[in-house]
């Protein structure tokens, strides 16, 4: 009967060592997983933060499980896509006990990012614009990010922003990039990788050059000739939510009718 016990003691050793040694392997603390029933984003490293700020009031977050854990600090994490595009992330919990780096998919709703989901792969959207994906694994959706300006000091961030080079691009009115860069050293917009340029296609439609005309030179009376033109809102509709217009102007009066 006792080396019975013995043997099933040195068993249960053996198992818990394999266990050990398997979360040891496979636990990563910067692999970051979206779940949608956590209401607040949850990093178990404190490396990974962009700004910090430790907790002195024993205040604790209550788990799915019904177990209560303490909230050690919080603050912002920066995850940069592989896209190129950062997302930070505010009001981060800091809980050493918990296993996974968590973003909530219920902040990212708050916040106006839309998530698909569809053949083992979760996409993130805001306002139409792709902001990264990730994969199943393991019952979860592992985010394809890394994290970027840990626990930088003075480190410029903005909430639930994608500072990108394109973006902004956007944003000034598609100006050209070394404007940017300029904008960038005078501090006039935030500090953002711009060594990742991806060509515009709408600078492409909009900005082609052509030859120039030779000089015509003609007389025409009013309604004799009507040059006319369609423009295609590229899908995005005005306020009377019309996706086109046609412009019609006389060549003789250049009067302009829309």
């Amino acid at each position: 009967m006792v080396d019975e016990v013995d043997k099933l003691v040195a068993m249960v050793t053996d198992l818990s060592i394999l266990v050990t040694e398997v979360n040891i392997v496979w636990q990563n603390n910067k692999d970051w997983w979206v779940d949608t029933g956590a209401t607040r984003h949850v990093c178990f490293d404190k490396s990974l933060f962009n700004t910090f700020k430790e907790v002195t009031n024993e205040e604790k977050v209550f788990m799915g499980n019904s177990a209560t854990t303490e909230i050690k600090g919080g603050g912002n994490v920066i995850l940069k896509m592989t896209s190129g595009k950062e997302l930070t992330l505010s009001n981060v919990l800091y809980v050493p006990e918990i296993r996974k780096n968590l973003v909530s998919g219920w902040q990212l709703n708050k916040f106006g990012f839309k998530m698909g989901i569809e053949s083992d792969k979760v996409v993130l959207t805001k306002n139409g614009v792709y902001v990264g994906k990730g994969y199943a694994l393991n019952g979860m959706f592992k985010l394809n990010v890394i994290v970027v300006n840990a626990m930088k000091e003075n480190a410029t961030s903005s909430t639930y922003l994608i500072e990108s080079s394109n973006l902004w691009h956007g944003r000034l009115g598609h100006v050209n990039y070394n404007s940017i860069r300029r904008l960038i050293k005078l501090d006039c917009i935030p500090t953002f990788d711009i060594d990742s340029i991806n060509k515009c296609e709408t600078c492409v439609e909009a900005k082609q050059t052509k030859s120039s005309f030779k000089k015509v030179e003609r007389i025409t009376e009013p309604l004799e000739m009507i040059h006319t033109d369609v423009c295609d809102l590229k899908a995005i509709p005005t306020r009377g939510g019309n996706k086109y217009f046609i412009t019609f102007i006389d060549d003789s009066t250049r009067f302009c009718y829309v």
